[in-house]
């Protein structure tokens, strides 16, 4: 491998010709912090000659440029750029503008117009928002990436309209006085000279496959890569493209992420490939993960093609656990719905490799809906009390085991042994349930009101658990339902303090015009009576009509409590 190494600055850099970020690199992810630390560092607190680093480039055919290291700060700097020609334009200085935008896009060998930074995972938003002179604002697709891209570009325009107030004028107009030496030319010339002569150390390798290599020797040296960076590159380097008009390993991948790209957190894909593969291949952690795909792959391109068809697959099903409510379900299915967005309302992980397994077992048609909606409210019904409720600690065996479980499903290729798994399933659950005694204890614990709102959508949920789901021949709709009090909030007493008040046994789910209509301002006993006859779902817990006080309302949160564990029971021991 031959490596060259020099000292150059940044107008050097961009002289040298056209700089692509490859199929292997991860897209423009800095976030507003960075582009801050970014500009205080080069331009605020920069005499001259800054050092930035280092750059990775390859080069296979002159003069174009793969990078390999550098994408994030090489980006940020044609942003700054863009940022500093737009000023300039916005007072009347064309010339000067024309002159910074050489460093963004210049002439090639063919006179023909070329940006000098190439980034296909953000085209054309990068190229015609930011980098041209004069946007032609085509209808661009706004993923992740590009949100990123115009966050970070807002934020430079803001740092610079603050850094260059002249600017515009109090009016708003642009400012004509372009001779003093504090002027707003002046401040622009010097913030683009400090970019130019941004310091690095320029290194150059032979080639593509050279490139691969060093990207993922990097991430060793404790460079800041995702292990889905990581396996992008392993992927595309074992599946390299076989044609000149489309690149199907990268469309595959790229087809692949922008299943979520609705998702704000970017470690979702990391979360994806970790749940994926304990799902499927054996249970391992997020810092071990990588190396047991590389093992697996082991330079073999038809692996490397098989994984890619593979997460294509599991991610749609993915993503429709992280957002169910994205999803079309049938009438059928809404139960499914239901217990995929109750387990998110829970913000629990561990059993992400089951669900994920039932939900590709069902979309191959290999389990049935019925299987699929009994397992599913097993699950969600064992981790309301597991997690919801009694917060309990797993260490790791809860997350390990349901790998397994979902392990041997996913390689269950008949009915029995489907059947056996999930038998298994059955055995963990009961194994794992907490007692009546310690449920009840931390279910007495949740409050919920105007000071206490830490636990409302897992008290909205228990209360639902005991809401009939039809009345009289009507079907409830719990979305329009809302918690309320028996006792106002606004009126402790001696009998009944605030604590009391937000107990769970003083709540109940209502309708908004039941509530206004119906109770406002009646006292409790009268309350429920004017309930029962409505006929309106009490919770199916019987509500006397007697003194409404401490003692009653701790009696009415125990029989809450002892009716819904022994729902979750029923439910985790259903055969």
């Amino acid at each position: 491998m031959k490596i060259e190494a020099n000292d150059k600055e940044v107008q050097d850099i961009f002289s040298l010709g056209y700089f692509k970020i490859p199929r292997f690199q991860r897209p423009y992810s800095w976030g507003n912090d960075e582009v801050e630390s970014f500009w205080k560092d080069t331009i605020i607190e920069n005499s001259e000659n800054y050092f930035i680093g280092s750059m990775v480039v390859y080069q296979n055919k002159k003069p174009y440029f793969g990078i390999v290291d550098g994408q994030q700060r090489l980006t940020t700097i044609t942003l700054i750029l863009s940022a500093i020609r737009n000023a300039f334009i916005s007072i009347g200085e064309t010339n000067l503008a024309k002159g910074v935008h050489k460093y963004v896009e210049k002439a090639n060998i063919d006179n023909e117009d070329e940006f000098i930074l190439n980034s296909e995972t953000a085209y054309p938003y990068l190229q015609d928002h930011i980098q041209s002179f004069n946007g032609i604002n085509l209808s661009c697709d706004v993923g992740v990436e590009e949100k990123k891209l115009e966050s970070a570009f807002s934020t430079i325009s803001r740092l610079l309209d603050k850094y260059i107030p002249a600017i515009k004028d109090n009016s708003g107009q642009a400012s004509l006085f372009t001779d003093h030496e504090n002027s707003a030319v002046q401040k622009l010339k010097a913030i683009r000279d400090k970019v130019l002569s941004l310091k690095l150390v320029f290194i150059q390798l032979e080639n593509e496959d050279d490139a691969y290599l060093i990207f993922e020797t990097l991430n060793a040296r404790g460079r800041d890569l995702t292990t889905s960076d990581l396996v992008k590159n392993l992927l595309l380097k074992n599946k390299k493209s076989t044609s000149k008009s489309i690149d199907q390993a990268k469309e595959s991948w790229n087809s692949m992420v922008k299943h979520f790209d609705d998702e704000a957190d970017s470690s979702t894909l990391d979360s994806f490939l970790l749940h994926y593969w304990v799902s499927k291949h054996s249970y391992t952690t997020d810092k071990k993960l990588f190396p047991e795909i590389k093992k697996m792959i082991n330079d073999e391109p038809s692996e490397a093609h098989k994984l890619l068809l593979d997460l294509s697959s599991y991610s749609s099903t993915y993503r429709d656990l992280l957002a169910p409510e994205q999803r079309k379900w049938s009438k059928e299915e809404l139960p499914v719905k239901n217990s995929l967005l109750s387990l998110n309302t829970f913000k629990v992980k561990q059993q992400t490799a089951l669900t994920l397994a039932l939900l590709q077992k069902y979309e191959k048609k290999s389990i049935s809906l019925r299987v699929l909606k009994k397992s599913l409210n097993k699950i969600e019904k064992f981790h309301y009390c597991f997690n919801a409720i009694t917060s309990q600690r797993s260490s790791g065996s809860v997350a390990s085991n349901y790998s397994k479980i979902a392990i041997d499903l996913t390689n269950a290729d008949t009915q029995p042994k489907i059947q056996s798994t999930l038998k298994n399933l059955d055995t963990f659950l009961k194994s794992k349930m907490p007692e009546l005694n310690e449920f009840k204890v931390k279910f007495k614990e949740m409050q919920y009101g105007n000071k206490k709102t830490k636990d409302k959508k897992i008290v909205k949920y228990t209360l639902d658990l005991l809401t009939p789901k039809n009345n009289a021949g009507l079907t409830i709709d719990s979305n329009s339902l809302t918690i309320e009090h028996l006792h106002p909030q606004s009126k402790p007493t001696t009998d009944i303090n605030e604590e009391s008040i937000y107990n769970i046994g003083n709540l109940i789910l209502l309708d908004n015009k039941t509530n206004s209509n119906d109770l406002e301002d009646k006292t409790v006993k009268e309350k429920i009576s004017i309930l029962k006859g409505l006929n309106f779902p009490l919770q199916d817990i019987a509500l006397s009509e007697v003194e409404w006080n401490k003692m009653a309302i701790e009696s009415r949160a125990d029989l809450m409590a002892e009716k819904i564990y022994a729902m979750c029971i029923e439910a985790v021991q259903r055969q």
